[in-house]
């Protein structure tokens, strides 16, 4: 009985992973069948598009404007993060000495 118990949780554990390999590709469909109803509905014949001597460029250009948006915000977290351990620096490094002047019996603000 216990093999039977073993199977039934293999089967229920395939079955899972099947639902789920089906829902994530019905997702990609989804946004496959979007993304072509409207180009169908624009009219527009990427692959024609795409055989045009500017083709290559624009990708080019498109490319490289990805990139660069990549690289600006990567830039700006980074800066982000940077400013803000500098101010957290800055105000344990007053408060830091806001006690020591505490200590010493100097009145707050001098």
């Amino acid at each position: 009985m216990a093999a039977n118990d073993v199977k039934a949780s293999d089967l229920e554990a395939i079955e899972r992973e099947h639902v789920e390999q089906l829902a994530r590709a019905h997702a990609a469909l989804a946004a496959a069948q979007d993304r072509s109803y409207w180009l169908d509905r624009w009219g527009i014949d990427l692959n024609a598009l795409m055989r045009r001597p500017g083709a290559r460029w624009v990708r080019w250009a498109l490319r490289l404007a990805r990139e660069l948006e990549r690289t600006l915000n990567a830039l700006r977290r980074y800066v982000g993060v940077r400013v803000t351990d500098l101010r957290s620096t800055a105000v344990a490094d007053e408060m830091a000495a806001a006690r020591e002047r505490a200590r010493e019996g100097e009145p707050p603000g001098a």
